[in-house]
C-alpha cells in the first residue's frame, strides 16, 4: 500500500521525477567514486564520504533555498549524515579546487549526450559550424564573517574566483578554472581553463571574451589548437592598421554604422604580434564597441554576424546572475574559499540540469527554449521536490527509480515525463529596451578576499581558524 501511494505521488510530480532522474544519472555512485579518486588531492574520506557531501549540498540547493544547516539537520534526521553539521562545514573547507572543477566539467559531460535538439540559441549563419565558447569571470561575493580573521572586518569579503566557459549552442557551462583568491585577475585563469574545454568540446572553436582578455598572451592562447577568437579591444595593447588594405563600411540591423579594417595587434618588436581584423561599431549616445578577431575573411564571416556573436556574450553574465538569485549562491554554505568554489560548481551544475529540462519542455511545445524562464520553471521544480520529500520517506523515493543503463534510455524517460508538462506561467515577459547603466565608482579598500585575510592570519603564526 505504501509503495502504491509513493508511486502515485511521484506520478503527479513530473518535474520532480525528471530532475531526480537526471540527477541520479549525473551523481551515479560509481562516477562519484572515480571522480574523487582521480581529483582528491590531499582530501580524504572518513565519516563523511564525498557522495554524502554531494547529496547534502544538492539537497540544500534544490529543497532548502541554499540553507546548508537545514540540509545537514534533515540529513541527520534521515540517517544520511552521522557526523555533526560542524564537521560538514569543516569538510567543505578542505575540498580541493581541482575536485570542484572536475566535478562540473565531467558531470556536464555526462548530460551533454541527453541534451535535446534544437539548440538554445540560433547562431549567425557564418559561425554555425564553429563551437562558440564564451568566457568570463565570477568572484563569489557575500561571504559570511564566521571565521575569526573575518570577524569585525568592515566591508564585504570575497570567496574564491572562477573563470567559466559557456557553450553558446547548448547554453551549458562546460568548465571552470578557479583560484582561492577572489581578487585574482580573470586572465590568469585562462591557461587552466582552455585545456579543460578543449578536452570536452571537439571541433573548431571560437572564443568570445570581453576587453580584459585583449592582449597578446590571451589572444595567442585562444588561437592555439587552430581555434579562433572574437574579443573586445582594449587600448592597453597597440593596434597598427594595415594601410595597404582599404577599410570597409556598413550598418548593423539597427542602422548603426560600423567600420572594419585590418592590421597588427602589438608593436613591431612584440614576439606574439598577430594580424587581426578590427570591427568598430558606432553607437550614438553609448560607448563605441571595437572588436578584434582572427577570422579575417569578411565575406565568409560578415561583420554583422560577429557583432551578433559578441552581443551573445551577455549570456554568461545572465548565467551568473541566475545562479546567484535563482540557485541561491548568495546564501553561501561555507566560508573558506574552497567551500565557496564547491557551491559555485554545484550552482552551475544545477543550472545545467534545469537547462536540459527546459530544453525538453521547449521541444515538446515546439517553441524556442529562450522564451521559457529558468527562474519560473525552477520555482515549480522546487515546489514539487519539497512536496515529494514531505509525502514520501527518502528510502521509498530511492526505490521508485530504476537504474537507467544508457543515455538513450534517459532521453526516452525525460521525453515521456516532460512531453505534456506545460503552463503559460513559465513564459518570459516581453523584452524591454534596457536602461542605460548607472556609472559606478570603485571603492578601494572596502573589499577583500577571504583567502588574503587567511594568509595574513596564518603569517602571524596563529593556529588555523575553524568555522
Amino acid at each position: 500500500m505504501q509503495a502504491d501511494f509513493a508511486q502515485e505521488v511521484l506520478g503527479r510530480l513530473p518535474l520532480a521525477e525528471a530532475v531526480l532522474t537526471l540527477w541520479r544519472w549525473v551523481a551515479d555512485p560509481l562516477f562519484l567514486l572515480s571522480l574523487f579518486a582521480r581529483h582528491r588531492g590531499a582530501g580524504y574520506e572518513k565519516v563523511i564520504s564525498f557522495g554524502v557531501l554531494v547529496q547534502l549540498i544538492a539537497d540544500a540547493l534544490l529543497e532548502h533555498r541554499g540553507s546548508g544547516r537545514k540540509s545537514f539537520q534533515r540529513g541527520r534526521a534521515q540517517g544520511l549524515l552521522t557526523a555533526t553539521p560542524q564537521a560538514v562545514y569543516q569538510k567543505l573547507g578542505g575540498v580541493p579546487l581541482g575536485l570542484s572543477e572536475a566535478g562540473l566539467a565531467e558531470s556536464t559531460e555526462r548530460i551533454r549526450p541527453v541534451y535535446p535538439a534544437p539548440a538554445v540559441l540560433v547562431l549567425p549563419p557564418s559561425v554555425q559550424e564553429l563551437r562558440v565558447i564564451v568566457v568570463d569571470g565570477k568572484a563569489i561575493k557575500g561571504v559570511a564573517k564566521r571565521l575569526k580573521p573575518l570577524q569585525g572586518r568592515k566591508g564585504g569579503v570575497l570567496g574564491g574566483k572562477a573563470l567559466g566557459a559557456l557553450e553558446l549552442s547548448s547554453g551549458l557551462v562546460v568548465a571552470m578554472a578557479t583560484d582561492p583568491d577572489g581578487e585574482t585577475n580573470d586572465a590568469k585563469l585562462v591557461p587552466a581553463l582552455l585545456p579543460q574545454v578543449r578536452r570536452h568540446i571537439a571541433g573548431e572553436r571560437v572564443w568570445v571574451a570581453d576587453r580584459q582578455f585583449c592582449d597578446l598572451t590571451q589572444t595567442a592562447a585562444f588561437a592555439a589548437a587552430q581555434d579562433h577568437f572574437v574579443v573586445r579591444y582594449h587600448p592597453k595593447t597597440h593596434f597598427c592598421p594595415d594601410l595597404t588594405r582599404p577599410a570597409q563600411h556598413g550598418h548593423d540591423p539597427q542602422g548603426r554604422a560600423w567600420v572594419e579594417d585590418w592590421g597588427w595587434l602589438g608593436c613591431e618588436q612584440a614576439k606574439q604580434r598577430r594580424f587581426v581584423r578590427r570591427i568598430t561599431l558606432y553607437r550614438p549616445g553609448e560607448e563605441t564597441v571595437v572588436l578584434l578577431t582572427d577570422l579575417l575573411d569578411a565575406e565568409q564571416y560578415p561583420a554583422n554576424d560577429l557583432l551578433v556573436l559578441y552581443l551573445a556574450r551577455w549570456g554568461i553574465e545572465r548565467v551568473f546572475q541566475q545562479i546567484t538569485e535563482v540557485f541561491h549562491l548568495q546564501a553561501l554554505i561555507g566560508t573558506p574559499p574552497q567551500g565557496t568554489v564547491l557551491q559555485l560548481a554545484f550552482c552551475l551544475l544545477l543550472y545545467n540540469l534545469v537547462q536540459v529540462v527546459r530544453a525538453y519542455v521547449a521541444t515538446a511545445q515546439a517553441r524556442p527554449a529562450a522564451t521559457i524562464s529558468t527562474e519560473l520553471l525552477f520555482d515549480d521544480v522546487h515546489r514539487q521536490l519539497v512536496a515529494l520529500t514531505e509525502l514520501v520517506p527518502p528510502p521509498q523515493v530511492e526505490s521508485l527509480f530504476a537504474p537507467l543503463p544508457s543515455p538513450d534510455s534517459l532521453c526516452g524517460q525525460l521525453t515521456r515525463l516532460l512531453e505534456t508538462v506545460w503552463t503559460p506561467r513559465w513564459l518570459k515577459a516581453p523584452a524591454k529596451k534596457p536602461k542605460a547603466p548607472t556609472a559606478r565608482k570603485a571603492l578601494r579598500g572596502n573589499q577583500t578576499s577571504v583567502y588574503r585575510l587567511l594568509v595574513a592570519y596564518h603569517q602571524q603564526g596563529v593556529t588555523s581558524p575553524t568555522q
